[in-house]
């Protein structure tokens, strides 16, 4: 698994255990275990947490493109 890979899911279950993924203070609290990360890639790695948390069914069209904005934001 290529070290990038393995970095993501590593956050994104920190980010699903901790109950971390609507916590004003997420980037600050993931960092405290993972420091070499970068905001950007936390960033992502929230919106991939918020998808694995919702079944397909509870995906309203808001929610859809409230994740669809955090996955364009450079």
């Amino acid at each position: 698994m290529p070290d990038n890979e393995r970095k993501k899911i590593e956050t994104i279950a920190i980010i699903i255990a901790e109950n971390l993924t609507y916590d004003p203070q997420v980037i600050r609290k993931v960092k405290e275990k993972k420091p070499e990360l970068m905001d950007s890639e936390i960033l992502e790695w929230i919106n991939c947490a918020k998808k694995k948390l919702w079944k397909d069914e509870y995906l309203t069209n808001d929610i859809k493109k409230e994740l669809e904005m955090w996955d364009n934001v450079d």
